[in-house]
């Protein structure tokens, strides 16, 4: 009866082992780098962006053109820059200096403080984050 129970006991505690598949399996490939978001066009982008500052600043029809314009060529710009891999640095602050140079020629006095307050509240949330 030891004997039997002893056999029983050693087949229950080796059994897990022949429950696995005979064939290995095969290690999962390495993942690949994420593939990057695929952003909208530039022109989108702009207009997006745009559409917010007419809504927040109250743009004439001959600002929003001029600015559209502005904030198109700086997203193309933008995204010039991240296709070479630089991110940041001397470009990236050439094209906000290009940006707000032509916004002061464009905006009047009272939007300009609209904007810098609206880009300080945004840089506030950025740093809540």
């Amino acid at each position: 009866m030891k004997k039997l129970i002893a056999a029983i006991a050693i087949l229950l505690a080796v059994s897990p082992a022949f429950a696995q598949t005979a064939t290995p399996k095969q290690a999962p490939a390495p993942a690949a780098a994420p593939a990057p978001k695929a952003l909208p066009a530039p022109e989108k982008r702009a207009v997006a962006y745009t559409d917010e500052l007419k809504a927040k600043l109250h743009l004439t029809d001959d600002q929003y053109q001029k600015v559209l314009a502005v904030n198109t060529e700086c997203i193309r710009r933008k995204d010039a820059l991240k296709a070479s891999g630089q991110k940041g640095g001397p470009g990236s602050k050439e094209i906000s200096a290009y940006r707000k140079q032509q916004y002061q020629t464009i905006l009047t006095p009272d939007q300009l403080t609209q904007l810098k307050a609206i880009n300080a509240q945004n840089s506030g949330k950025k740093s809540a984050e």
